[in-house]
């Protein structure tokens, strides 16, 4: 059986968000226009395609462009008459390798700006790899008390310790307030720890387990459950998919799992779960956007696209919730880049974010401040349903949508 680990000394909650008023890129101009020309930019993606999670590669290394090429009501979306080039490198699930996948893009791919998918180590690795040559970075929300100084830095949803203070809040309102009956699984990794800390602030005496990157998750099963009955009412996983899902999988009872980030919420992790003896049925997890099954409520746009995509490449194009996503998150690159203006620059890019408005309705609404870059303050609540669809097993669906508190 794992044991709890002592909650973290010296880390802090900063759910009102965290400041880029600190460290300073050590390199780079503010003229710098690396990857920008008369008629292109190029940006650079990474993301744990392997090793994390059961994901599409296909939908990856395609959805990345749908937004830039079909986006304007079917022909490509462009920045002052720039088309938009996308680079794409899986990072493995390794802060490593994500540190160089994020350099060969930069260096030899020469891309104007980076952005980090999912994964929060890797995510670290890149954010300070980018602030140290002072190139824009953009990430989904990680944690904050370990990117709160990078000031090339801007994250475009929900941080894991904010969703961590929404997320108790959404236990005691409709689950339970009492501590034995809820417990945190939370990776062990100092990219964690301010998340850890706003559940332990919330929860004050709730156990908290921190299972290391690359353990089997099976093994916390016993912890959780006593038979067939749970030993806790409320399990918070904020681990890998593949930790959760093998949790999970072997456990022999059925606590509401719920979450918060974004790689949980996927819909592959809920079909894998549902076919697991319906293991993961009405878990339910924050995301940065709504669910594919709901899309058309929130974005028609999206649709237009992809049957432009789909007459282009004869049907070959995919169409889940990973191409999804990646609609929504280039959605906010896009408003940023026009917010930044036509005379592109990355010092002038960092300074017209520190400012930017955005609002897309896909993603959270951003607003950033010149000590605040981390913009979002809301979430989408998906919930996994085990029911065949297809060659479905299970799915997540919107249960709320753009939620502040609960």
């Amino acid at each position: 059986m794992v044991r709890p680990r002592d909650r973290p000394s010296g880390s802090s909650s900063s759910s009102t968000g965290g400041g880029s008023s600190g460290a300073k890129p050590s390199s780079g101009s503010n003229n710098d226009a690396t990857g920008v020309t008369g008629t292109t930019i190029t940006i650079g993606l990474h993301a744990p395609v392997t090793g994390a999670a059961p994901v599409p590669v296909n939908s990856f290394q395609q959805g990345v462009r749908l937004y830039w090429d079909f986006g304007n009501n079917g022909k490509p979306v462009t920045i002052f008459g720039r088309h938009v080039h996308v680079v794409f490198q899986d990072d493995h699930y390794n802060p490593s390798y994500a540190r160089q996948v994020c350099q060969q893009m930069a260096q030899q791919q020469h891309a104007f700006l980076l952005i980090g998918g999912a994964g929060t180590d890797q995510i670290k690795a890149c954010a300070e790899y980018a602030q140290s040559l002072g190139i824009p970075y953009l990430s989904a929300g990680v944690t904050e008390q370990e990117l709160s100084n990078f000031s090339t830095y801007f994250a475009l949803s929900a941080t894991y310790p904010y969703q961590t203070g929404l997320l108790d809040q959404y236990i005691k309102h409709n689950y339970t307030s009492d501590n034995a009956q809820v417990v945190m699984i939370a990776e062990d990794t100092p990219n964690f720890d301010d998340a850890v800390a706003q559940f332990q602030k919330d929860f004050p005496s709730a156990k908290v387990y921190r299972p290391a990157k690359n353990d089997d998750g099976s093994s916390m099963a016993p912890n959780i459950c006593a038979g067939p009955q749970p030993i806790y009412k409320v399990v918070y996983p904020l681990v890998a998919p593949v930790y959760y899902l093998e949790m999970a999988k072997a456990a022999s009872c059925h606590p509401q799992y719920l979450g918060v980030g974004l790689t949980n919420g996927i819909d592959t992790v809920a079909n894998a779960g549902c076919a697991a003896n319906n293991s993961t049925d009405q878990a339910q997890f924050f995301n940065p956007s709504p669910a594919w099954q709901d899309r058309n409520k929130f974005d028609k746009t999206y649709e237009t696209a992809i049957a432009a995509a789909e007459k282009a490449t004869n049907n070959n194009f995919p169409n889940d919730d990973i191409v999804w996503l990646l609609w929504g998150l280039m959605k906010d690159v896009g408003a940023l880049l026009q917010n930044a203006g036509q005379n592109l620059t990355r010092g002038g890019f960092i300074s017209a974010t520190d400012h930017a408005s955005i609002k897309t309705g896909v993603y959270p609404d951003l607003q950033f401040s010149p000590s605040n870059h981390f913009g979002a303050r809301q979430v989408h609540v998906l919930q996994n349903v085990c029911k065949s669809r297809g060659n479905q097993a299970g799915y997540y669906i919107t249960k709320y949508a753009f939620k502040t508190s609960f």
